[in-house]
């Protein structure tokens, strides 16, 4: 069984990339076009196989080419497949991303079988030995598959299991209340920064950070692009800086981010520490014209800390990068 396990969307990404957004009723022409297995968790699945760990998702795909691509996509990815139902009827999720120069990204989603997602008797024997249970707030818009993301959650307590949450941006605009009402059952939220002060009703990010812990959770992970990230638990605030890197496509950024934190939490590492890994894996997805998870692995995350490590904005931060190489050192050896 899976040692960390993740329920959401499972999507296929339709990356385009445009030279200019066009104005309402103009014309955009494609430079690139790209098919890519995605969705939030997805994304997070795929970039911590990578990473090494072993790694379990819960989704609903369609009985069309585009399951069958998503299908052997997480295959590849060592990604266990057990827990993925089949819908006879919906088509699998599919998402039109538009990339512009600058590497922002604008989307259109069908989200398909994936609403339909079920709980079922297995879960009780899959959630027995994870150690991390990690959800979408995709997964709360819509039933059945926003009982079965909570049927989740419960299991994950039951079990001792750690439990983190994406908020993502259309559910935190829609579902706010939802969201807050289930904080003091998270131990590690990961919003954006624009999620994070719609979820706090438009405070500033520093009183937004207060009121999301007073609401309580455990702790906060925020992502602020090029600003790096916030982490804030208990009495501790730390704004670890972002890696110097060009960015070309800010596709499942975010969701690497995740991805970092979670790995350095589930092995141990400090707070610090997971806020490094996570950037760097953001990072790793971000410079590449098409989504940059396939990019990501140990060596690419060696060899941007260390091209970084004696730069000014990590004078501060040394011992959590260190501590980041020596893990993944050990990673490293046969």
């Amino acid at each position: 069984m899976p040692d960390i396990i993740l329920l959401g969307d499972i999507n296929i990404d339709i990356n385009a990339t445009l030279a200019a957004y066009p104005a309402r009723g103009g014309e955009g022409i494609v430079h690139t076009v790209e098919y890519n297995t995605g969705g939030a968790v997805v994304n997070t699945a795929v970039a911590l196989a990578k990473m090494g760990a072993d790694i379990g998702i819960i989704g609903r795909i369609g009985s069309d080419t585009l399951a069958a691509q998503a299908l052997a996509d997480l295959q590849r990815a060592s990604v266990d497949r057990s827990q993925i139902q089949v819908d006879s009827v919906v088509s699998t999720g599919l998402i039109y991303i538009v990339v512009n120069p600058d590497g922002e990204r604008t989307m259109f989603s069908t989200r398909g079988a994936n609403v339909f997602t079920k709980s079922t008797p297995d879960w009780e024997s899959y959630f027995a030995n994870a150690r991390w249970y990690h959800f979408s707030g995709y997964a709360l818009l819509a039933q059945p598959q926003h009982d079965a993301a909570i049927y989740g959650l419960e299991l994950a307590r039951r079990n001792h299991c750690r439990v983190s949450l994406d908020p993502n941006p259309e559910p935190a605009m829609r579902y706010a209340k939802i969201i807050r009402e289930i904080l003091p059952k998270i131990d590690t939220f990961l919003p954006n920064e624009h999620e994070l002060i719609v979820l706090s009703g438009g405070k500033n990010f520093n009183d937004a950070i207060k009121d999301i812990l007073d609401a309580g959770i455990k702790a906060v992970a925020a992502k602020r692009g090029s600003k790096g990230c916030v982490i804030a638990y208990a009495d501790e605030y730390l704004e670890i800086p972002a890696f110097d890197i060009q960015v070309k496509n800010t596709t499942g950024a975010g969701d690497s981010f995740n991805a970092g934190v979670v790995l350095g939490r589930t092995v141990g590492l400090s707070w610090p520490a997971s806020g490094v890994l996570g950037n760097a894996l953001g990072a790793i997805a971000s410079v590449t014209q098409a989504s940059g998870i396939a990019e990501t692995n140990v060596e690419k995350i060696v060899e941007l800390i260390e091209k970084d490590m004696f730069k000014s904005q990590w004078q501060e931060w040394h011992s959590a990068l260190e501590e980041v190489l020596a893990y993944l050192s050990a990673v490293q050896r046969p």
